[in-house]
């Protein structure tokens, strides 16, 4: 298109250039003119060599391909020694396999009928008065939905979706914008496990909707992690013209740019015989570059816009990650530099959606720093790979999908990761205190506890950490023992670890010593903890300890919980209760509190004949004489910890 306009103006000015020197008698006018202003056109051209979407629109292109709508999302253009993962397939055909198995590879997806999991097929969806309208036209999906750049109420525009983010628990899907190669995001969600539409404010743990498109969010923020070699290429004259080696978490992402390992092994002759090979193998590297490798996106972290833009993060395995990265820490001493690198408000704001109270990591996809902050790395040598395995080996036995779900070594499913170091039978039964075999007696149950929250479920710790009822307490964050042990107070964990190990009791109020710790944080606890604890009452290993018949009254009160996410969690708990397996409950999308009050009481009833025939009686559980004890509830929800609360995960 530059070309097309370069053309006409050219022949136009050369005209005009024949009159001026006709009418002037200046030669020199008449070259001049054509020259200068052919020239000016040129540099008020964006200079991308593509065309632009603003000479096409977008709506006018009746049935596109997406060959059509590739001027209007980000490239794949392979640069800077980037060669892209089918290169590597010609020579590593079972790692391709098992890398292409793997949900990092679709991370980011053009949004073919391939890639597209949700259900475009005519589907309307309302949320706060708003209508959205998913269809399929041809190969290419759409949306019909309000225009909210648009202030009229009626407004409404009609786009195609041309990528995706996620596959695995949920996908996101992101739209043309029609301004060059920016991109929006549709404000709806697909959860892969329930195969339903879920607003997209709903599946994050925030206090109130946002409700936007977050246009431009994937061009700036989203492709540092969800793309290998993202260049954002962002210019304040013509916007985004985002540019990546290849979309999702490639090959390249985690062994370097490949061109040059390509030319190694074809040049391979004596002359090269000593040469180092240029491509990356995580695994060999020492154990501070090793784990930088998966640190340039599991961690949280800035990098410098001048770097990123052009050419890159600056970052390829086996560099000094500090180098292109500054990753943020709670008690990080470089505490100036991370407030003038930093686009949040405040430092603090990040660190507390980020961190507990003392350091530790409260949000997934922060991995690296919880393992650099543990005595395992830093007086051992555990890295991401004593636990991960990123290409599955034919001895195998699981599927792909079961090996895929956390890219975990079969013996990382026991204790076997630990063993590598730690003696086991300086671990057995005289240690754990648990029988062997049991969920207690897995180190990982004690040591990496489901303290970290994201993806509506909560995840293991990846800080190595030792329970300790009052350091876990005034950190601000659930203990290991009654992560298990849902149905005990604090007192009770903390007695048994002064028992077994001379860990002293805290001192510990009314509440905690007689109260189950799961109530505390469920009824009187912030969102997060309130997050934590739904999610693990209705966890296999939570229940088989501490029973799951008294569980359900707790969980329907969370179905009207003031963060929609939290809601999501408590159904899905709830279908893990006996006699609910099947509840079906909009908590989200067109319910409201009074709908959703009235459901909570049928299923209250429905509880309330059920425990009067198991005569329960459990104070500890506000369950006395099998009976629910109300007006402790209602007190100590009325205590709750209503502090605003967003996580970035």
């Amino acid at each position: 298109m530059n070309l097309a306009i370069l053309t006409v103006t050219a022949f136009v000015s050369i005209l005009l250039g024949v009159v001026i020197h006709r009418v002037y008698r200046s030669l020199w006018a008449g070259l001049a003119f054509p020259v200068v202003i052919t020239a000016l056109v040129w540099f008020g051209l964006p200079q991308t060599g593509i065309d632009t979407p603003e000479s096409i629109p977008v709506e006018t292109i009746a049935v596109p391909t997406h060959s059509d709508l590739e001027p209007y999302r980000p490239i794949e253009v392979p640069s800077h020694g980037y060669v892209g993962s089918e290169v590597c397939k010609d020579c590593h055909l079972e790692n391709h396999a098992s890398w292409y198995a793997s949900y990092h590879r679709s991370m980011t997806q053009v949004a073919t009928p391939d890639a597209i999991i949700g259900d475009f097929n005519d589907v309307v969806q309302r949320y706060r008065g708003n209508e959205y309208e998913m269809t399929r036209e041809g190969e290419v999906c759409f949306v019909d939905m309000p225009d909210l750049n648009n202030p009229s109420p009626t407004a409404r525009t009609h786009t195609p979706v041309v990528m995706t983010t996620g596959s695995h628990h949920m996908q996101l899907y992101w739209f043309a914008t029609g301004a060059r190669r920016m991109i929006g995001l549709l404000p709806w969600a697909y959860l892969v496990e329930t195969q339903e539409w879920i607003p997209r404010d709903a599946v994050f743990l925030r206090p109130r909707p946002i409700h936007s498109f977050e246009t431009g969010r994937w061009n700036q923020t989203c492709s540092r992690c969800h793309s290998t070699h993202r260049m954002g290429r962002f210019d304040e004259r013509f916007g985004w013209d985002t540019q990546v080696g290849e979309f999702g978490i490639s090959c390249e992402a985690c062994h370097g740019p490949g061109a040059g390992h390509v030319q190694f092994r074809k040049q391979k002759n004596a002359a090269h015989a000593n040469s180092p090979d240029p491509i990356v193998n995580p695994v060999s590297l020492p154990k501070e570059r090793s784990v930088e490798v998966c640190g340039q996106c599991h961690s949280i972290f800035f990098t410098p816009r001048s770097i990123e833009n052009a050419d890159g993060s600056g970052f390829v395995p086996g560099n000094v990650l500090a180098d292109s990265h500054l990753v943020v820490r709670r008690n990080s001493p470089e505490y100036v530099e991370q407030q003038a690198a930093m686009h949040y408000p405040t430092l603090e704001m990040l660190l507390n959606e980020s961190y507990y109270n003392d350091g530790m990591v409260r949000v997934s996809g922060r991995e690296f720093n919880g393992v650099t902050d543990s005595a395992c790395f830093q007086k051992g040598e555990m890295t991401c790979f004593s636990c991960h395995q990123l290409h599955q080996p034919k001895s195998d036995p699981r599927t792909p999908k079961e090996w895929a779900n956390d890219q975990l070594q079969p013996d990382a499913l026991g204790d076997s990761a630990c063993t590598q170091c730690h003696q086991q039978d300086q671990y057995a039964e005289s240690h754990t205190h648990h029988a062997s075999g049991s969920s207690g007696s897995l180190c990982y149950n004690c040591h990496m506890p489901h303290t970290t929250y994201g993806l509506l479920k909560a995840i293991r710790s990846h800080t190595i950490s030792s329970p300790n009822i009052g350091k876990d307490r005034d950190a601000g964050r659930p203990n290991a023992c009654n992560l298990c042990h849902l149905d005990k107070t604090l007192a009770w964990a903390s007695g048994y670890l002064n028992d077994w190990y001379d860990i002293d009791p805290p001192s510990l109020d009314h509440d905690e010593s007689t109260v189950a710790a799961s109530l505390l944080w469920l009824l009187k606890g912030n969102a997060a903890n309130r997050a934590l604890a739904t999610w693990s009452m209705g966890w296999d290993d939570a229940q088989s300890v501490s029973g799951r018949e008294w569980q359900t009254p707790f969980l329907a009160q969370s179905l009207d919980d003031d963060y929609e996410a939290l809601r999501l969690i408590a159904k899905r708990s709830l279908r893990s209760m006996p006699g609910l397996e099947e509840l079906q409950m909009d908590v989200v999308k067109e319910s409201t509190s009074a709908s959703r009050q009235q459901r909570i009481r049928q299923i209250l009833d429905q509880w309330s004949q059920q425990i009067a025939k198991n005569a329960m009686d459990r104070p500890e559980l506000l369950v006395e004489q099998s009976k629910l004890r109300i007006d402790r509830v209602d007190d100590l929800r009325n205590r709750r910890d209503n502090t605003p609360m967003s996580l970035a995960e």
